[in-house]
């Protein structure tokens, strides 16, 4: 005797009654997308510039540690490689933000700017222990 297939209600998608997935507004679905179709390109060419770079060292500051670095790096890989300092990090293509820092004051993706000589470069969570210490004495 043959018995017949089990079958099972229809995914039904919206209002509520969806698969499990977290709510996500239209900006961080977006977000995704973007990153999920552009990250790759993007190294890409980060890697194409970073080779046209002549290869030498610079000297380059994060937070308070001065050191020589390879030219041909982005600000992220030399935090890494170099500093053992821990950058937050999100598609290695800037792309996303996560991994901004300040530069002369600026917000600058580190994952998507190379090395220059000179560079002084605060953490953003640099700048907020600093911030805190200077609320902190008064």
């Amino acid at each position: 005797r043959l018995r017949k297939p089990r079958s099972f209600p229809p995914l039904r998608r919206g209002f509520g009654r969806s698969v499990n997935l977290p709510a996500m507004s239209s900006t961080e679905t977006a977000n995704k997308m973007k990153i999920a179709l552009l990250k790759y390109p993007k190294r890409a060419a980060m890697q194409a510039q970073l080779k046209k770079i002549p290869p030498g060292q610079v000297k380059v500051q994060i937070n308070n540690a001065t050191k020589m670095v390879s030219s041909q790096q982005t600000i992220l890989e030399a935090s890494i490689k170099d500093f053992q300092e821990r950058i937050p990090y999100n598609c290695r293509a800037g792309i996303c933000g996560a991994c901004e820092a300040l530069w002369q004051g600026k917000r600058v993706k580190t994952c998507y700017t190379p090395v220059q000589d000179g560079m002084r470069i605060v953490t953003l969570d640099k700048e907020m222990e600093m911030w805190r210490q200077g609320t902190a004495d008064e």
